[in-house]
């Protein structure tokens, strides 16, 4: 088991063990962008200036500036098809991670849920 932060698509803390999905951010990264970025973040300050040890529910209007981080990211940290040899592990864990959480929070929206982090 990883250390990190687990965003899950639910509307309640009990829901979310029957959410059939999930994106993990693992701390390594967090602490990765944290230092790039200056602690607290102003830069992505919603997500990276999350708590590893407490949960967070985030409204409609959070996951939606939940999606366009994750496009910043997935802009600053791209990993095209014609190089991907030369993308190291982190930038492409990074990207990873902010295409995946992109889908989630994008579901979330369309469902009318909410997108909840809970911590380690």
């Amino acid at each position: 088991m990883t250390v990190g932060i687990d965003f899950y698509i639910a509307s309640t803390l009990k829901e979310i063990p029957k959410s059939e999905k999930h994106v993990k951010f693992e701390e390594d990264l967090q602490d990765y962008l944290l230092k790039k970025e200056g602690d607290p973040a102003k830069k992505y300050g919603l997500l990276l200036n999350l708590d590893q040890y407490s949960d967070r529910m985030f409204s409609a209007r959070e996951v939606n500036e939940l999606v366009i981080i994750c496009e910043h990211l997935l802009n600053e940290y791209s990993v095209t098809e014609k190089k991907q040899w030369k993308v190291d592990k982190r930038t492409k864990g990074i990207n990873c991670f902010a295409e995946e959480l992109k889908v989630l929070c994008l579901a979330a929206l369309d469902r009318k849920k909410k997108v909840i982090a809970v911590g380690d």
